[in-house]
């Protein structure tokens, strides 16, 4: 961890100058690239498990046996965990800015590398589908437009086949725009005082509060005045909890090596037994597979009594799940060991396009989203399939957008995060 602040915010003269922000370095934690990979893996195992009729849904595959609730379960945290790492890695350097007085991210700058990462890939994607599967659909440039600007999420009937995973696009878009606005309230409310530790605890009041209004929004989109399967149900508000539960994480890290002193509470717990984090997540998902909510082994819409019960638990794993590889200095030589192999070191690299082109190979494989019989044959073609398609897309067209990010200011071309460099 880094050392102390010795002359923080608030200390000295009152007319002293103001202090020099501190210096980062940036850093590259393959552990996080690693559990992005699992994530991926998981996200194309339930969909491919879904096409083969492995789960059960409405009345194409009512069936719901011991498999169907092991997949469902043991897959379903792959999108919390990718928006959970959005919320830390993306709001960390705000994070560090106002418990650390590190400087802070330039605006033009972080505005033009969150489009380099995710537009070219998606509009790859979204153009060769909507001129393939989903051509029927596409019926005015307007509707083409929607699709390329993320959204497409927002009215009913306005997603293409092809491109069902991409409402989740809708969600990280907002984030992106609106985490500047939530960045800048964050700091004002926690520079009243000096302390890292007071500061980070003021930060975590408001991401506790966006969890809470993300639960009550999912609530209502569970309700049945709305009904089964709404557009709202994928709207970003329903979701941003998961993301929060990330930010919280940044906020902990960053009080973590602000100051020895400030590292909170249940983040001492995760620092002293990461590895343990794992064993309490695994046996959270042994239990809910016996969830007394129902639901398990299903694609089928929750009903608001399951979303009530599950949502909660969802956000325990995503935190059980990231918290032990984002404490400063301190890492599980057991969760190392699986999350740094090389091959899934790889795929972590290529996995943005293996999520946006798995449902594309769904449909090339089976011709629908339902109605597959052969799941180990499905899960080969389609996770074959995307993870060649994802490696072209990455040389053809990610890894050169990428490289016009020091465009405005240097950027490191590994996925890196600032840290604090020692005194």
């Amino acid at each position: 961890m880094a050392a102390d602040i010795v002359n923080g915010p608030g200390q000295g003269a009152k007319n002293a100058e103001p202090a020099q922000p501190r210096d980062t370095k940036r850093q590259y934690f393959p552990e996080l690239q690693g559990i992005r990979a699992i994530a991926v893996l998981a996200v194309i195992t339930v969909h491919s498990a879904f096409t083969a009729g492995k789960l059960g849904f409405l009345t194409y595959h009512p069936e719901n046996g011991v498999l169907a609730v092991v997949l469902e379960r043991f897959t379903r945290e792959s999108l919390p965990i990718l928006f959970g790492l959005s919320g830390f890695l993306i709001y960390r350097p705000f994070a560090l800015a106002t418990i650390a007085d590190a400087r802070k991210p330039e605006l033009g700058a972080y505005a033009w590398r969150r489009a380099l990462r995710i537009i070219p890939a998606f509009w790859l994607v979204s153009i060769i589908v909507m001129f393939t599967i989903g051509r029927d659909q596409v019926s005015s440039v307007w509707y083409a437009l929607r699709v390329l600007s993320m959204q497409h999420v927002y009215q009913a009937g306005a997603i293409p086949q092809g491109l069902e995973a991409t409402w989740s696009m809708a969600t990280e878009t907002a984030f992106y725009v609106f985490l500047p606005l939530f960045a800048w309230l964050f700091a004002r409310l926690a520079r009243r005082t000096a302390d890292p530790a007071g500061r980070a605890r003021r930060i975590l009041l408001p991401i506790g509060i966006l969890i809470l209004i993300g639960y009550a929004f999912g609530a209502w989109s569970h309700s049945a005045a709305v009904g089964p399967y709404p557009v709202q149900g994928n709207w970003p508000i329903g979701w941003v909890g998961y993301l929060a539960v990330g930010m919280g994480l940044a906020t902990l890290s960053a009080a973590a090596e602000t100051s020895p002193n400030a590292v909170l509470a249940p983040y001492r717990l995760v620092a002293k037994y990461p590895g343990w984090c794992w064993f309490a997540a695994l046996i959270v998902l042994i239990l809910f597979c016996f969830s007394p909510a129902g639901g398990q082994g299903t694609a089928d819409y929750p009903t608001l009594t399951t979303f009530l019960f599950d949502q909660p638990v969802d956000l325990l794993l995503v935190f059980l799940l990231l918290a032990p590889l984002t404490v400063p200095g301190v890492r599980s030589r057991v969760l190392d060991a699986v999350l740094t192999v090389k091959p899934l070191q790889f795929i972590g690299k290529v996995s943005y396009g293996m999520f946006l082109w798995h449902i594309p190979f769904l449909y090339f494989y089976n011709g629908s989203l339902v109605g597959g019989k052969n799941f180990p044959l499905t899960w080969a073609v389609v996770m074959g399939g995307s993870f060649l398609a994802a490696v072209v897309s990455y040389y053809a067209v990610e890894k050169p957008a990428l490289r016009l990010r020091n465009t405005f200011g240097k950027s490191s071309a590994q996925p890196s995060i600032p840290v604090l460099t020692t005194s």
